[in-house]
């Protein structure tokens, strides 16, 4: 008979493949993170039918953490762009507090890897849609791939963490200045 799954146990290969993309991308191998978790690499098997499957879950398990984080600093009644920047200034705080999630989420977030339900749900879970659709559906990136404005965004934020890990004291300097990157590209009329 087989022992029942532990949820302590499937959290721990969670964060052990949070750890191995971190170190070496989507390409890391199953094993690694087997040993990262302390486990044998059929354990991992138990919990996970596949490295894709793995690999989804774990992406939503990082996107609805980083979720709730921008979720406290959302205030409904205020305009779009004062929103956008309190999401802004949670995303990067988000990212400088947990820096292999930050880094796993995005390796992620770029890859073929992420299934259609997988994206869905990731919709579902961001607390500002309207402001996702402010950025996506205008004239920069509307006709494109949407994993293009992605990538754009994901590209600004990795330069003002960089500087903000590089200079943590003007961090809110670096902040505000990623902001108004973000701004002009995904809100010009906001």
């Amino acid at each position: 008979m087989a022992r029942p799954k532990s949820e302590e146990k499937r959290q721990h290969l969670l964060h052990a493949a949070a750890e191995a993309i971190a170190q070496r991308g989507v390409g890391a191998p199953t094993a690694m993170i087997s040993s990262m978790a302390g486990v044998a690499e059929g354990t991992l098997f138990r919990y996970f039918p596949n490295k894709e499957a793995l690999f989804n879950e774990l992406y939503l398990y990082l996107f609805e953490n980083m979720c709730a984080s921008l979720a406290e600093a959302l205030d409904l009644s205020q305009p779009l762009a004062q929103r956008a920047q309190g999401q802004w200034n949670a995303y990067i705080d988000w990212g400088i507090a947990h820096p292999v999630w930050y880094k796993a989420i995005n390796q992620l977030a770029v890859t073929d890897i992420l299934t259609a339900q997988t994206r869905e749900k990731e919709l579902s879970l961001f607390p500002d849609v309207a402001l996702v659709e402010a950025g996506t559906k205008g004239e920069l990136f509307g006709h494109l791939n949407p994993d293009f404005s992605d990538a754009v965004f994901l590209a600004i934020a990795a330069a003002t963490l960089a500087f903000v890990a590089r200079e943590p004291a003007r961090a809110e300097e670096y902040k505000l200045s990623g902001f108004k990157a973000y701004a002009r590209v995904f809100l010009p009329n906001a």
